[in-house]
């Protein structure tokens, strides 16, 4: 069903039909009243009072724990495998793709070898269809880093998606529980709509949030729309409701760095191996065959390019092209992010050069952070 842009309410769905019914009818109205957000009634009569937001204590250990961070193709899980080794580590995935079942050519996850080279936490665990956001990371990273540290061992992020390392060094919201079934209702009215259709009522229901990012991507305005119905506060009364003081994750930062030029030849040779000789677009193809191009996780870079090719509707040079393309501008927004966004309060923060091999690297941070502790 699509709903309406015009005019004071929303066509939402449902409406009078008893399958769905939000907690409010126009959640930008809510966010123009005087009153605090806190002691605003319910829109309707007989709604229950809107979640108020809770915030979950990021984790906290006595010892630093190392990360290894930059953008894709910068070589993070090999250098990993090589720390953990020197560390007796363990090794969480920070990345937002990665965790997906059935998806690991194309999102580029450690191999069976390297799987086997080092004990992972976060990769290829995750149903296709569920949503896998930076609040939902930190609360497994949480149990990860208390479960490694039990067996004695050292915990090690590694990946390179920053808003999930942000999610562990600075406060988070705790997501509010959700009714299933309300929730089940309105995502069967959420999931068939376009991307674009999906932010205009992102923006429509949270016009802060809508006014200060780039375009959201299709999970972003899907949650953005969630919470701001199922719990009568938009996303950005969420994201700014934790108090100041609470303990970060202490951290030991590297951040793999390469110059411009070498990192891109590198994003272009890896595409090229992965699409012209064929493990992708065989990825994809079994994919297709189990209905998964609907799914969350095919959303992932370069999966809908792929799809093409095995559909014969590009050719193989035109694939690798538009991957690499498409890569090298997610690499530059990644090298950005970590130029400016890492925690200026991390322990050890080096930008190492990332054509020296992963063997110096480990021996490098393993020293640091032995020294860092």
């Amino acid at each position: 069903m699509q709903g309406s842009h015009q005019g004071g309410r929303a066509d939402l769905p449902g409406r009078g039909e008893g399958t769905f019914r939000p907690l409010v009818r126009d959640a930008a109205a809510r966010t123009r009243r005087p009153r605090p957000p806190d002691d605003r009634a319910p829109e309707r009569r007989g709604a229950r009072p809107a979640v108020r937001p809770r915030v979950a204590a990021a984790p906290v250990g006595s010892s630093p724990v190392p990360v290894i961070a930059g953008p894709t193709a910068s070589g993070k899980t090999a250098v990993a495998i090589e720390v953990a080794r020197r560390l007796d580590g363990e090794i969480i995935s920070m990345d937002s793709r990665q965790a997906y079942h059935g998806f690991a050519i194309g999102t580029a996850a450690p191999s069976a070898g390297e799987l086997a080279a080092a004990p992972h936490h976060g990769v290829g665990f995750l149903d296709p269809h569920e949503r896998y956001g930076a609040g939902r990371f930190a609360r497994l990273a949480a149990r990860w880093l208390a479960e490694i540290r039990a067996r004695g061992r050292v915990p090690i992020l590694a990946g390179g998606t920053g808003l999930f390392l942000r999610a562990l060094t600075h406060p988070m919201f705790e997501e509010p529980p959700l009714d299933p079934e309300r929730r089940a209702a309105l995502h069967a009215w959420l999931d068939p709509l376009e991307r674009e259709e999906l932010a205009r009522w992102a923006a429509r229901l949270d016009p802060a949030l809508a006014s200060r990012r780039r375009p959201l991507d299709r999970q972003r305005a899907a949650r953005t729309v969630e919470l701001a119905l199922l719990t009568g506060e938009p996303l950005t009364r969420w994201m700014t409701s934790a108090p100041a003081g609470r303990p970060p994750l202490r951290t030991a930062t590297w951040v793999l760095a390469w110059p411009a030029p070498l990192l891109r030849a590198r994003i272009e040779r890896r595409a090229e191996a992965l699409i012209r000789g064929g493990a992708w677009p065989e990825e994809v193809r079994d994919l297709l065959a189990r209905g998964l191009d609907g799914s969350r996780a095919f959303d992932a870079l370069g999966y809908a390019d792929v799809a093409a090719l095995v559909c014969g509707e590009a050719g193989v040079d035109e694939t690798i092209e538009r991957v690499s393309r498409a890569t090298w501008r997610y690499a530059r927004r990644q090298r950005t992010w970590f130029r400016h966004q890492v925690p200026a309060d991390a322990v050890v923060l080096r930008a190492l050069d990332g054509s020296t091999t992963p063997g110096q690297l480990a021996r490098r941070i393993a020293t640091d952070w032995r020294e860092s502790g």
